[in-house]
């Protein structure tokens, strides 16, 4: 009997006691929502900004073709007046000529390595036209008198101005030699003539009686 009464009692004591675990324990949390992925700022940038609709209007607007495209241009632009095929230069016109003879090309060399010792600030150019380094005055409309003028060599100082042009007669055109040589000494630009066969000693003393001195 006191075996049984001590079971009685203890059953009901643990009854009890689990009991009073339920009561006071929480209530169970919900189950957490499954998160949305990870994004990166251009990721709900481009959410924001209608990334997608861009898209659909691009895709739509490349699927209507050349149809679309010349009528916007219709629209915003005039009618282009067609080259007439007299005008246009022929596959082929067009050859590369050498812009120094070899006898030039030698002078140039040379000159270049004189102006690398004693004046490095300046450079030395060759076929330069007069319109690139002269202002023709304005009281000459429609015709303009450096039209087709070109130095042989050029010696420009460190600013861009020319200091020396070198110039060798041109027999073919005399009128335009005079006319070259006119242009330049009203320009107030140092000649110097170079005869088809230079002293070189000379040649270098008219050069350097020009030069921005260091």
């Amino acid at each position: 009997m006191q075996f049984e009464k001590l079971l009685t009692k203890t059953a009901m004591r643990l009854a009890r006691a689990g009991l009073g675990i339920r009561a006071d324990a929480p209530a169970p949390a919900p189950a957490p929502a499954p998160s949305a992925p990870l994004k990166g700022s251009g990721s709900w940038a481009n959410d924001w900004v209608g990334a997608r609709s861009a898209m659909n209007r691009a895709k739509s607007l490349a699927s209507l073709g050349k149809k679309r495209k010349s009528k916007s241009v219709t629209h915003t632009k005039p009618a282009v007046v067609p080259v007439p095929e007299d005008d246009l230069i022929p596959e082929g016109a067009i050859q590369v000529k050498p812009l120094l003879s070899i006898q030039q090309l030698k002078m140039h060399n040379w000159i270049l390595d004189r102006l690398e010792a004693e004046a490095p600030t300046c450079t030395l150019h060759a076929g330069v036209a007069l319109s690139a380094f002269l202002n023709c005055d304005t009281a000459y409309p429609g015709n303009d008198p450096l039209a087709g003028l070109t130095v042989d060599l050029l010696v420009v100082d460190e600013n861009g101005c020319p200091c020396v042009a070198i110039v060798r007669e041109n027999e073919a055109d005399p009128a335009g030699h005079l006319r070259l040589c006119e242009a330049l000494l009203d320009g107030e630009v140092p000649v110097v003539d170079l005869p088809s066969r230079p002293s070189l000693s000379t040649l270098w003393s008219a050069i350097a009686a020009n030069l921005p001195r260091l």
